[in-house]
């Protein structure tokens, strides 16, 4: 009976976990949402890539508007990442997985209506520019479109990241072999993309070295706007000071499931005897830990530094 109740309880949430879940789902919302709009108004027009599962959508898009048929482009990146959400249930998390399910209906969907209604206020933008001799291609207008659609699918993966969530696609995979491989996220996003707007540029529409180069512009805000946000298998060290060392330890330990050392040290004006804590943990993590150290003492002393590597055991774990 007891052994009943217990697996009950696992299936209670708090108030805590559903304040999480509820945010968390409007992170999904907001971010997929403006990756819809980066895709549809600013790349589309401009005959531009986006990154991932989506661009790769684009991609066939476009192969089978060259044989003479169509499909939305909606319907296309619900497909292409049914396999890619199996990968998330089995490699990340079910947790993330599901996430990543909404993340990918929310963007099938917002893709799929905005593709429909054909609005396409930027469109004026990627058209050629018409001179006394004749048509010329808009090359700032192009880069325009590029530079703000760039931005905003980088901040649109770099927010969903940074608070356990996706975009789907090349996201879930990615988080998969940082978990299970140490490859960087970066590299595997920079080479699915490179690969997909040439194979766009050059095959799909016929040599069009300009959609490759304007691209690769998209890709490098995109990447750099997405770092920026999203700190997940990056390090800090954290040196911290304070009069509740013993506490503030016993609470990372317990909390976050993260070792740290103690180090008896002596303050060389006073010669007040003091424990530091010293701890490493995901950077993702350090508002959690600063948290704990506020609890037990808000005029605790600390110094946080970004770690470049590690040697040794220290557990990945899964952001959700």
């Amino acid at each position: 009976m007891e052994k009943v109740n217990n697996e009950k309880k696992k299936f209670i949430l708090n108030k805590k976990e559903i304040t999480d879940i509820l945010f968390r789902l409007s992170i999904v919302l907001i971010s997929n949402i403006l990756l819809s709009f980066a895709t549809v108004l600013f790349l589309s027009p401009a005959k531009l890539y986006s990154g991932g599962a989506t661009g790769l959508a684009q991609l066939i898009q476009g192969i089978i508007i060259n044989c003479g048929g169509f499909m939305n482009l909606g319907l296309i990146i619900f497909l292409v990442n049914i396999p890619i959400a199996i990968i998330g249930f089995k490699f990340v998390s079910k947790r993330f997985a599901i996430y990543s399910i909404i993340a990918i209906l929310v963007q099938s969907l917002a893709t799929g209506i905005l593709e429909e209604t054909g609005w396409s206020p930027f469109l004026a933008l990627a058209l050629p520019i018409e001179t006394t001799n004749g048509s010329i291609i808009n090359y700032g207008g192009i880069l325009t479109l590029a530079i703000f659609g760039g931005l905003i699918s980088g901040v649109s993966a770099g927010l969903a990241l940074k608070f356990g969530v996706s975009t789907g696609g090349i996201d879930v995979i990615s988080q998969a072999l940082a978990l299970h491989k140490n490859i960087s996220l970066g590299n595997v996003t920079l080479i699915f993309n490179i690969l997909i707007s040439i194979i766009g540029g050059v095959f799909v529409q016929g040599g069009n070295w300009i959609v490759v180069l304007f691209t690769i512009v998209r890709m490098i805000l995109n990447s750099l706007v997405t770092d920026k946000i999203h700190t997940s298998y990056t390090y800090t060290g954290l040196h911290i000071f304070s009069e509740c060392s013993q506490g503030i330890a016993a609470d990372i330990m317990k909390t976050l499931k993260r070792g740290c050392t103690l180090i008896h040290t002596e303050g060389a004006y006073t010669h007040h005897p003091r424990t530091e804590v010293y701890c490493v943990v995901s950077t993702y993590e350090v508002e959690n830990v600063l948290k704990i150290i506020d609890k037990y003492d808000p005029n605790a002393f600390v110094t946080l530094s970004p770690i470049k590597k590690i040697k040794g055991k220290f557990i990945k774990k899964t952001i959700v």
